[in-house]
């Protein structure tokens, strides 16, 4: 008897509250919100030493920065897959790929190039294949039997071009050459070259790259390349994705885009950012 007692008082007092809470004010809804101070990420390769990156790559964070109202931060991948694999994951939500490894990697993957540098008057460029200035080649077809450097197997410049540049001259690099090496970097090709670790190298402008290119000469070019897209996934958050894009469009426009273009332009040539639609136009002008 005590026991049902007990069980009739702990059912009146559930019902009572629940009347409570049906008679009462209007619950509590729990609307998520995105917190609009969350960082976001900048992702790159190191084609260039640490300081000389940071260079080049601060100046267009600062301006996000200022533009979105966020944190904007640089990371750098180890290489064009890890960078693929940090943008599926979401740990970048901006990747700045290369033409070839854009091309390559993005496979089934749902990426947008927004759009690409400007610089130097162009939207295309050419790699080069570099040999140490004192020595005695001149032409590729010197370097039979010697030490060549690529960049990495996703690299326009460092890899893919150069290599149609091979075809189309009767050479099969892996047979050509007494040993291939791949560097992981720009710069490290060109020190490997001016160092005499590589009898030469295929790389991006060694002018960028090396500050005057000094020690250094330029047997051949290949190309044309598209510049480097930058990229973002297509099921990005639409609001921010349509901020990065628009304050990168008219940063050439925006009195702080302009001062920070000014520092870019000094130390890479670029003068500005091109819808990705537009650059498509130019290509397809340049291959008629």
């Amino acid at each position: 008897m005590k026991y049902f007692l007990t069980f009739i008082l702990l059912l009146l007092t559930a019902l009572g509250v629940g009347w409570f809470f049906a008679r009462g004010p209007e619950p509590v809804r729990l609307i998520p919100l995105i917190d609009e101070s969350s960082p976001v990420y900048l992702g790159v390769i190191p084609f260039l030493q640490p300081e000389k990156l940071k260079e080049q790559i601060d100046p267009v964070c600062q301006y996000l920065q200022k533009k979105l109202g966020r944190k904007v931060f640089m990371v750098t991948a180890s290489d064009y897959e890890s960078l693929a694999r940090l943008l599926e994951l979401n740990k970048v939500h901006i990747a700045w790929f290369s033409h070839a490894s854009f091309e390559k990697l993005r496979g089934g993957n749902r990426w947008q190039a927004i759009c690409r540098p400007k610089q130097n008057g162009s939207v295309i460029y050419d790699s080069q294949i570099i040999v140490n200035e004192k020595s005695e080649f001149n032409t590729v077809n010197d370097l039979r039997g010697k030490v060549f450097a690529y960049v990495d197997r996703y690299s326009g410049s460092g890899f893919f071009f150069p290599n149609i540049y091979f075809s189309n001259h009767g050479i099969k690099p892996l047979e050509f050459f007494s040993k291939v090496e791949f560097t992981q970097s720009h710069r490290s090709s060109i020190l490997g070259v001016l160092n005499g670790i590589y009898d030469a190298a295929a790389v991006y402008s060694t002018d960028l790259v090396n500050q005057d290119a000094s020690g250094l000469r330029v047997i051949a070019r290949t190309g044309p390349i598209p510049n480097d897209p930058i990229v973002l996934r297509e099921d990005m958050e639409p609001a921010l994705k349509k901020n990065i894009e628009e304050a990168l469009l008219s940063m050439h426009q925006d009195p702080d885009g302009i001062e920070q273009l000014k520092k870019i332009t000094a130390v890479r040539g670029t003068e500005k950012f091109v819808a990705e639609s537009e650059v498509q136009k130019i290509l397809q002008s340049e291959n008629h």
